[in-house]
């Protein structure tokens, strides 16, 4: 169990997955219109209530879950592709080029990134693709970083020498050489992103600097503080606890699965990851 600590994660999302799937495609009341009495508790036809509007509440964690896994995965690809090229381009070409870089990734690490998020998502609108941008700019620099690292420590490692002294171009040398021992640090810490993403779509969602029209977490539980003396009630038990755990859920199964898949490739790459 301890060499496969990624498979419960995985297979647990997945079903998690496949749980807020039918909600989208086989549930039969909607995430936007109203489909019964308002605050409605948990029944059969309202398998997680409803909210003040009479909306169904597992319908709306439906559209939540793919909306914030779409955003995480987008921001995550953003991430892959930007961190992923500077951070090579900074460990292999050096000079002022590492400077330049360097330097970017130090200021945006540097950034309280939550303040500046909610500075520029008020500045740009609300938005879903202007909340993948956000994340997206502060996302890469970190793993940019790793990658500017390793690409030194590997580049100055014999064989690479030797190769660059037999006329092995730059491309041939990150390909041949250099980039598997990059590859899992890379897509490792990429997938990372996403549970990150989650994180702060949501909290960007509950400021209110999210789409109105879409259905998010953040904004369900935004939606349910607000509601006049909603602790004073039994309404917050289906209202507020569902999309929490829900978020909760989600966010503790990709961190797992991305623990689990470090500890694989630390076991099958250990020189990757000094």
């Amino acid at each position: 169990m301890k060499r496969k600590s990624w498979l419960l994660p995985l297979v647990l999302l997945g079903l998690l997955t496949l749980f807020f799937l039918w909600g989208l495609t086989g549930y039969p009341h909607s995430a936007q219109l109203p489909s019964g009495a308002s605050l409605e508790a948990p029944s059969p036809a309202h398998w997680l209530g409803t909210d003040n509007l009479g909306v169904d509440i597992y319908a709306q964690l439906s559209a939540g879950y793919f909306r914030s896994m779409g955003i995480g995965l987008a921001a995550a690809a953003f991430t892959f592709l930007v961190g992923g090229v500077l951070g090579v381009l900074a460990g292999f070409v050096g000079g002022w080029v590492d400077l330049a870089i360097s330097f970017l990734i130090q200021v945006l690490l540097s950034i309280p990134q939550l303040p500046v998020m909610i500075v520029i998502g008020a500045f740009l609108g609300q938005s879903t693709w202007n909340i993948i941008w956000i994340i997206a700019l502060f996302s890469w620099a970190p793993i940019a970083k790793q990658l500017r690292a390793k690409t030194i420590s590997v580049r100055r490692r014999d064989y690479v020498q030797l190769a660059r002294l037999y006329g092995g171009g730059p491309w041939y040398l990150i390909r041949t050489h250099i980039g598997h021992e990059l590859w899992p640090l890379l897509t490792i810490n990429s997938l990372a992103v996403v549970g990150r993403a989650i994180l702060q779509e949501s909290s960007l969602a509950f400021l209110g600097l999210s789409d109105p029209l879409a259905r998010s977490w953040g904004m369900m539980i935004a939606r349910a503080v607000d509601f006049p003396g909603i602790y004073r009630t039994q309404f917050w038990k289906w209202w507020i606890l569902a999309p929490v755990g829900a978020l909760l859920l989600s966010t503790l199964l990709l961190r797992l699965l991305v623990a689990g898949l470090e500890q694989r490739e630390r076991r099958r790459h250990p020189c990757s990851w000094k």
